[in-house]
């Protein structure tokens, strides 16, 4: 399941005689200058308002980024090759394999507090830079490993660099955190939508100047470095507070921290490898320039969770965590989330299914067209993957992450053992459909975990973008024996993607009216700041 570089999620709770809370920051010095959650100004609205503002603003910044990063992207696709793409992602899967500060999830460790003191920021700090360096001392160890075995020196450079700059991010990484943990996402927002389109600048400049081995490199070292100059910017002029704290390290602390993140980052280490694992076999079994066509299809299938994968994987956890000692509001919260994932994934789907053939060679070149059949198979992925974070978010914001590992190791023995055949037996589509099979399995089995400690109706949340969803796949099949194909590429596309957006948001309407009306309604309330009762 390749892609960028996964953030760390994790598991489920069970029984209260079976669970051990964590003792993180317990108990809490107050010699010591805090900042109480609870009391500050950016809480004393509901908590369903905050989540909301900000799950909409994350969701504003990942559409621009969906925007810019398509027209970015296609540009770039038509000067580069697949051989350069597969190296980039061969890389990803070594970086996730290799870099530590994943691999502990010290901000999900920080966000069990309910407190904010100096030492809490201070051994945070101190912790994910340590992990920062050793990350980068680790593959520096692997890089001669790696080129012994045959892989390329351009894997291991851009290797290196972005163990490097996982070592910059650390230094500010803190700042962001205290953000989350508080559900204050604008600014975080806002620094990503500047800093991504800034970030291009060199990747063009190096692809127009045929140095298009060095643009993609180019465009993640830009990024990090704008991310963190604008978050130690954002810190000097309203985060003031954080840095009148007296920071300092406490060992018992950071103990605390490891032994919860050690759980947590277990869970992440597994998920990061379920989520490249795929990337590495099919780049070391048919080459890297498979690979570069199967990374194409899926960035492009992932369009869709790009609107939602801010949400799931941030504002649902840190959601989920306040709400896990009330079971009701934390079952109504998390089918609400699913129900927004499947009216938003599901339609732009389907306008990618259907237009791809079209697409494709028009917007990055004939020579693409390999794609195509890769892409419609992982647009699978891409409708049930936001379900699959939902339950991810859950386990997650309930606090024990067994489960999770479980599920996630399940899911890493399948995607071994499956890709591997399928891949020797078809290539990437065999890789894909893979894939699409391990992402089912996770789904099916975490959710049978959840409904031992939760009530769970899925059926309510997706049964209407399903039907509706059908409707409009059984519509577009006549539409295209009544209106032919014999139209210029651009205008095909045009309406197809529009006939699966407008087909399927009619269709929602008409098949579950009294639904959609009060869901949509209630999340409107909630955006404009209304009270919503029930």
């Amino acid at each position: 399941m390749s892609g960028p570089s996964p953030s760390p999620n994790s598991s489920e709770y069970p029984p209260q005689s079976e669970r051990t809370e964590p003792s993180v920051g317990n108990p809490v010095d107050i010699s010591q200058p805090i900042i109480t959650k609870s009391v500050d100004a950016a809480h004393s609205v509901p908590l369903a308002f905050r989540a909301v503002r900000g799950g909409v603003w994350l969701l504003g910044s990942s559409y621009w980024v969906l925007v810019f990063g398509f027209a970015a992207n296609v540009f770039l696709t038509r000067l580069l090759t697949p051989a350069i793409y597969g190296e980039f992602a061969l890389a990803m899967f070594f970086f996730s394999l290799l870099q530590l500060r994943g691999k502990l999830g010290l901000n999900y460790a920080f966000a069990q507090q309910r407190v904010i003191s100096g030492e809490s920021i201070g051994t945070l700090f101190t912790v994910d830079v340590l992990l920062g360096l050793g990350g980068l001392l680790l593959t520096l160890a692997a890089a001669p490993v790696l080129l012994h075995f045959g892989y390329s020196t351009s894997v291991v450079t851009i290797l290196v660099i972005l163990a490097s700059l996982s070592l910059v991010e650390s230094f500010t990484s803190v700042f962001g955190v205290v953000l989350e943990t508080g559900l204050r996402f604008k600014p975080l927002s806002i620094i990503t939508s500047v800093a991504m389109p800034l970030s291009y600048v060199p990747a063009f400049w190096l692809a127009r100047h045929s140095f298009g081995q060095y643009s993609l490199i180019a465009q993640a070292i830009a990024m990090s470095l704008l991310s963190v100059g604008g978050s130690a910017a954002y810190a000097a002029m309203a985060q003031r507070s954080v840095f009148h704290l007296r920071w300092r390290f406490r060992l018992g602390l950071a103990s605390d921290y490891i032994r919860f993140g050690a759980i947590t980052g277990a869970g992440s280490f597994v998920y990061s490898m379920v989520m490249q694992v795929d990337s590495f076999l099919l780049g070391t079994i048919s080459g890297v320039t498979a690979l570069g066509y199967y990374d194409r299809a899926y960035r492009i299938a992932q369009w869709p969770g790009l609107m939602l994968n801010a949400v799931l994987g941030r504002a649902a956890i840190f959601t989920y965590s306040e709400l896990r000692e009330d079971r009701e509001r934390l079952q109504r919260s998390s089918t609400m989330m699913l129900w927004i994932s499947a009216n938003v994934a599901v339609p732009v789907a389907l306008a990618l299914f259907f237009s791809a053939p079209d697409f494709v060679p028009l917007l990055f070149g004939i020579q693409w067209l390999p794609v195509v059949p890769i892409l419609r198979i992982l647009l699978v992925v891409s409708v049930a993957r936001p379900i699959w974070e939902n339950l991810l978010a859950l386990f997650v914001g309930m606090g024990t992450p067994r489960r999770f590992i479980e599920v996630s190791l399940l899911q890493l023995i399948v995607l071994l053992v499956l890709g591997t055949l399928m891949t020797l037996t078809a290539g990437a589509s065999g890789m894909a459909a893979g894939v699409v099979i391990t992402l089912f399995v996770g789904v099916t089995v975490a959710y049978i975990l959840l409904r031992r400690v939760l009530t769970l109706d899925p059926w309510d949340a997706v049964s209407g973008p399903l039907f509706a969803a059908v409707f409009t796949f059984l519509g577009y099949l006549l539409l295209v024996r009544i209106i032919g194909s014999e139209y210029p590429a651009w205008l095909t596309v045009l309406w197809k993607a529009g006939y699966a957006l407008a087909g399927f948001a009619l269709f929602s309407i008409l098949v579950r009216p009294k639904q959609y009306r009060a869901r949509a309604g209630y999340i409107l309330r909630l955006f404009r700041g209304r009270s919503v009762s029930g």
